[in-house]
C-alpha cells in the first residue's frame, strides 16, 4: 500500500515538471509575430508636381506639396491617394503594406510619383529605412502626424508644413482647379519678367496659363508687369477662363487707366468670358 501511495506521488510530479517544461519552451522558445508599430509614409514628386495626399479616406496636407512625410501611420495596410493641384492629372489609387514584411517592426517607406511615357502618373516604391527619431525635414517639406488636425513644431524641426506655420490643419480636398502655390506662381512671375517685350511677356504668361490655374490676386499682380493697357485687357480676358474665383474678378479692373477698357472688362465678364 505504501509503495502504491509513492509511486501515485512520483507520476504527479514528474506530470508537474512536464507541464512546467512545456509551459517554459511555449512562452520562452517559440517565436511570435510582432504586432506592426507607427510606421512612416514619405512621398515625392519627382517632376516637383503639388498634389494632395489622402490616407485611408483622410486628407493630409492642407495645401498641395510636391513632398510630404507622414508620421505614426495607425495600421499596416493604407489606401493611398494622391490628388494632383492642377485639377487635370488623373489621380493615383494604390494600397500599400507599409511595415517590414519579416518582423512587422516600424519603417520609413518611400514613395515616388513619376510619369511613364504616355505622361501617365504612377506611384513607385523608391526604399524603405529604420525609423530615424532625429529626423531633420527639408525646408520644402511638408511633415505632418497622421489624424492629428493640430501638430504643434518642436525644436527637431518636425511638424510644420510649407508654408511655415508651427500647426498642421487636415482639411478636406478641394474638387475643384486650384490656384497655382506661392513658389510656382513666384516662378512664373520670374519667366514673364525675364521677357524683353511686352508681346513675348504676354505669350509667356499665356503659355503658363494653358497648364496652371490662377486667383484673382495671381492674376492682378501678372497684368502690372505689361507695360501697354492693350497687353493687360488681352491677358485679363484670357485668363477669365483659368481663374478659381470668378466671382472676385471685378478686381481686376483696378489695373486698366481708362474707361473704356475697363468697360470692356466688365462687359466681357457680364457675358461670361465671350
Amino acid at each position: 500500500m505504501r509503495l502504491r501511495s509513492i509511486l501515485f506521488l512520483c507520476f504527479l510530479l514528474v506530470n508537474k515538471y512536464s507541464f512546467a517544461q512545456q509551459d517554459h519552451y511555449e512562452r520562452h522558445e517559440q517565436p511570435r509575430p510582432m504586432a506592426p508599430e507607427a510606421s512612416i509614409l514619405s512621398v515625392f514628386s519627382e517632376n516637383g508636381a503639388p498634389f494632395y495626399l489622402v490616407l485611408n479616406g483622410t486628407a493630409q496636407n492642407n495645401t498641395p506639396t510636391s513632398k510630404i512625410r507622414v508620421e505614426g501611420l495607425p495600421q499596416y495596410g493604407n489606401d493611398v491617394r494622391i490628388m494632383f493641384a492642377d485639377g487635370r492629372t488623373p489621380e493615383i489609387n494604390k494600397r500599400v503594406n507599409i511595415a517590414d514584411p519579416v518582423d512587422g517592426r516600424e519603417v520609413n517607406m518611400t514613395l515616388k510619383i513619376v510619369r511613364d511615357r504616355d505622361g501617365y502618373a504612377k506611384l513607385k516604391f523608391q526604399k524603405c529605412a529604420e525609423i530615424d527619431h532625429q529626423y531633420r525635414p527639408d525646408q520644402d517639406e511638408y511633415v505632418m502626424s497622421y489624424g492629428q488636425p493640430h501638430h504643434p513644431g518642436d525644436q527637431q524641426g518636425r511638424g510644420y508644413d510649407n508654408t511655415g506655420r508651427g500647426d498642421v490643419v487636415i482639411q478636406p480636398v478641394p474638387s475643384g482647379p486650384v490656384a497655382m502655390d506661392p513658389q510656382s506662381f513666384k516662378d512664373a512671375k520670374q519667366s514673364i519678367i525675364n521677357a524683353s517685350f511686352d508681346d513675348t511677356k504676354l505669350s509667356t504668361a499665356k503659355t503658363i496659363l494653358a497648364s496652371n490655374n490662377v486667383n484673382t490676386n495671381q492674376v492682378i499682380e501678372i497684368c502690372r508687369l505689361f507695360s501697354f493697357e492693350n497687353s493687360k485687357l488681352d491677358f485679363a480676358k484670357f485668363a477669365y477662363s483659368k481663374t478659381v474665383d470668378p466671382n472676385n474678378y471685378y478686381k481686376v479692373g483696378s489695373v486698366l487707366d481708362f474707361d473704356s477698357n475697363k468697360q470692356a472688362l466688365n462687359d466681357f465678364i457680364a457675358k461670361g468670358g465671350r
